[in-house]
């Protein structure tokens, strides 16, 4: 008996979906197909598969139905199998290669749980169901899944599980879409944000910077004149314990990073003040290492450096340029409902 009918007859005699795996299973257990390959389970996943895609491109209908993620049963008395699908071998692997995004997608719909893309391509391999032009298929099959998702986004089927793992999106809860909505919702807000500070008149940018000071505990909140600042643009206090600290601020509204020059520029300017007991660098783009080393020099003032993605985070924290909507997810939650019977 072919894996074919082998996999038609367990599902005929369960009348209930089952697992590739236990079709597999059943199958040797009943002494239906006689195999002497390592990889039976990859073998009956690859006929039911290519079945299936055979149906979809239209060659010819397949007696499988898939009815959720990995599981399989035959079609119903209301959509019987055509005679001359059990008649005949419909399952020619020769010639019949899916791309690697899709063959990703069966695998994984298979397999029903996330995998990193070398064994993805592994079990795609095992099953037929790609045939690489090059030496390298787990760096392309990688490659695509990583296109897929930074260009469609939510829209991908596929997700990142973490470093070199996939999942579907399918398996993805609604509070897990819900999630990962707000999360893209929030980076576009903080693009928003950065490219309307880039474009602000620099001296509306301080006083920005100053209301956020505000926001954040500052008190006694200077911006200086334009003309006058020595380096310094904001000039405020802060309750660190019982103790109060005057703080010199320095805004840099650029797109270019911020090197070593400017931060030991400003830890000169800080000194120039004489009564100043920390610094605060904020700026709309990013620190070089030669930054992060001034500000961390030891035995002097601290510097505290604040980049652009901190920034728009602080912003959003405190509401500033924003608003918040919550939305509240309701879920079941069986063990808080207590049902107790009533006597007569």
């Amino acid at each position: 008996m072919t894996f074919l009918q082998a996999a038609i007859e367990v599902l005929r005699q369960a009348e209930r979906p089952l697992s590739v795996a236990e079709i597999t299973r059943t199958a040797l257990e009943e002494g239906l197909i006689d195999t002497m390959g390592q990889t039976p389970r990859q073998t009956m996943a690859s006929v039911i598969i290519a079945s299936l895609h055979r149906e979809r491109d239209g060659i010819e209908i397949s007696p499988f139905k898939r009815v959720e993620r990995g599981r399989y049963t035959l079609r119903t008395e209301d959509d019987p199998i055509p005679e001359n699908v059990i008649d005949n071998v419909i399952f020619r692997q020769q010639g019949e290669f899916l791309s690697y995004k899709d063959a990703a997608y069966e695998v994984l719909k298979s397999e029903g749980r996330a995998m990193s893309y070398s064994e993805i391509t592994q079990i795609a391999l095992e099953l037929g169901l790609i045939n690489p032009q090059g030496m390298t298929p787990e760096a392309s099959l990688s490659a695509q899944l990583y296109t897929d998702i930074q260009e469609n986004g939510l829209s991908s089927a596929f997700r990142r599980e973490g470093p070199g793992m996939f999942g579907l999106a399918e398996w993805e809860s609604e509070v897990d879409t819900i999630s990962r909505m707000a999360e893209k919702q929030r980076h576009e807000v903080k693009r928003q944000l950065k490219n309307v500070l880039l474009n602000v008149d620099p001296y509306a940018f301080e006083h920005l910077i100053g209301r956020l000071l505000g926001k954040m505990g500052y008190n006694n909140i200077i911006v200086t004149d334009r003309s006058a600042d020595g380096g310094i643009d904001v000039v405020a206090e802060v309750r660190v314990g019982i103790l109060q600290a005057r703080t010199a601020i320095q805004v840099k509204r650029t797109s270019g990073n911020v090197g070593r020059p400017v931060v030991s520029q400003f830890r000169g300017d800080m000194l120039a003040m004489g009564d100043i007991d920390q610094g605060l660098v904020m700026t709309t783009a990013a620190f070089t290492k030669g930054a992060m080393e001034v500000a961390r020099l030891p035995n002097t003032a601290p510097i505290i450096l604040i980049d652009g993605d901190k920034l728009t985070d602080l912003l959003i924290e405190h509401r500033i340029g924003v608003r918040v909507e919550q939305v509240a997810v309701v879920s079941f939650d069986s063990d808080s409902l207590v049902i107790e019977e009533v006597g007569d």
